[in-house]
């Protein structure tokens, strides 16, 4: 292609945006060998916008000039996507070495995100928000008690600097391989262990695996890295928020984010939504928490369209949007033979996403009918069968017994008594591990159920203060 100086002028002397703090090497190579690439072709940004569109893809001036300098055509701090660095490769024949530097960009690039400290998805002052009837002061600990000195305050310390070390102990040498099987039995017990048990050491394993990505590592296993500490930042943020910890649960799903923004991976972005579905449902955000499973479901592996189609039908009905709520009840039970196929994508070896299931489905159809007018013995019967049908899955049973209950308070004929033995058995459910979302539900029950002054709503109550 010829020459045309005006078109390339803003070559010269081009580079990564310099307020940028910390620097950032990688991006700058990949700025400099980009330009290098352009002056040896002899390329112009309108050339290459011309030859990188195709049928499916379109590719502007504006764009291509944004790539080359290591950005996004109006967002100058945020790298070039994937797509566009790819096809910029091949229009500059560069043999896949842009991609790489660009690939080593991404990963510094999410190094750097990590360690900044941030204010977190939902926060509401200094407090936990508990559905949508009221607001009241965090007095969880068990996550934090018995577990040798570790407290919250070095807990956020350490995820605003993913390498340094807790209590200036250095973290255990794992393999790569006895992580992700300690991430699979992280994933198995997330739902039947306390979470004082489960957080210690899979917060020292994902804090192994960050200090590995934070060395210069092949690209093959970056992303098997990536996506490790993805997947282990997600269950995390489960697992803090099931001990009553809301700030790291938001701090630790943001990190999650980063890592499945960087490897693009369906079943991890998958989780990611889920989690972030989930955070705003406690935060009593319902319609934001539908559309968080909603959009999630576009880019995530079909596998996980019915669990994230089920959270949708949830939080839709709690909004008090019904017609949503059963279309997105009709999309959770068309995707039972893909969710029971499994993924489709590949992830990391042996990861199994977590399990949807005959007890998901009907744990999900009672949810929904718990909020829905009218649908009180839906949510009877099918949290019943879910109760029954979980295995190993302590919250799962509790919010199936939350949902029984909210069903005998519909209609015209109330049962206060009926759904004060169902709080009672959702708080039994977790008493071996205890969870801060069953309880929180279990407390919002009390409180609907108080203007009854019979027996049983007072020994579900001593139960609640028992807590």
């Amino acid at each position: 292609m010829p020459h045309t100086p005006s078109d390339t002028d803003g070559l010269r002397g081009a580079t990564v945006q310099t307020d940028e703090t910390p620097p950032r090497p990688a991006r700058d190579r990949y700025v400099a060998h980009a330009q290098a690439l352009m002056r040896r072709r002899r390329a112009t940004f309108a050339g290459l916008a011309q030859t990188m569109t195709t049928d499916w893809q379109r590719f502007d001036r504006q764009t291509v000039s944004a790539a080359v300098k290591g950005g996004q055509s109006g967002k100058p701090k945020l790298l070039p996507t994937k797509a566009t660095v790819e096809n910029l490769d091949a229009a500059l024949r560069a043999d896949g070495e842009l991609l790489a530097l660009w690939q080593d960009a991404v990963i510094e690039d999410t190094a750097i995100r990590i360690g900044r400290p941030t204010a977190g998805l939902l926060t509401v002052g200094q407090r936990t928000v508990v559905a949508t009837r009221g607001v009241g002061a965090t007095d969880r600990r068990q996550l934090f008690e018995g577990v040798g000195g570790l407290t919250a305050a070095t807990v956020l310390a350490t995820t605003s600097k993913v390498r340094d070390e807790l209590d200036g102990a250095r973290p255990k040498s794992f393999t790569v391989t006895e992580l992700e099987l300690q991430l699979a039995d992280l994933q198995r017990d997330l739902w039947s262990v306390a979470p004082a048990v489960l957080f210690p050491p899979g917060f020292e394993a994902w804090q192994q695996v960050e200090d590995m990505l934070n060395r210069r590592v092949l690209l093959p296993a970056a992303r098997r890295l990536t996506l490790l500490a993805g997947h282990f930042a997600a269950e995390l943020s489960a697992v803090a928020r099931f001990g009553g910890d809301d700030r790291l649960g938001r701090r630790f799903a943001e990190i999650a984010e980063e890592h499945a923004a960087a490897a693009a991976d369906p079943l991890l972005i998958a989780r990611v939504a889920g989690v972030q579905t989930w955070i705003a449902m406690e935060a009593g955000h319902w319609s934001f928490a539908a559309d968080h499973a909603a959009q999630g479901r576009r880019s995530a592996d079909r596998s996980q369209h019915a669990r994230l189609a089920g959270y949708e039908a949830e939080a839709a009905a709690a909004a008090g949007d019904h017609v949503r709520a059963a279309e997105a009840i009709g999309v959770m039970r068309a995707g039972m033979g893909a969710a029971l196929k499994g993924p489709v994508s590949g992830n990391l070896p042996g990861y199994s996403p977590p399990r949807w299931n005959g007890a998901e489905e009907d744990l999900y159809t009672a949810l929904a009918a718990a909020s829905t007018p009218g649908s009180g013995k839906i949510a009877i019967h099918h949290g019943t069968r879910a109760a029954s049908e979980f295995v190993h899955d302590n919250q799962g049973v509790g919010l199936a017994h939350i949902a029984i209950a909210r069903g005998h308070l519909d209609g015209d004929h109330p049962d206060p008594a009926a759904a004060a033995f169902a709080g009672i058995a959702a708080l039994g459910a977790v008493v071996d591990s205890p969870n801060a979302v069953v309880e929180a539900r279990a407390r919002a029950l009390h409180r609907d159920l108080d203007r009854w002054d019979i027996a049983e709503v007072d020994q579900f109550g001593a139960r609640i203060a028992a807590i």
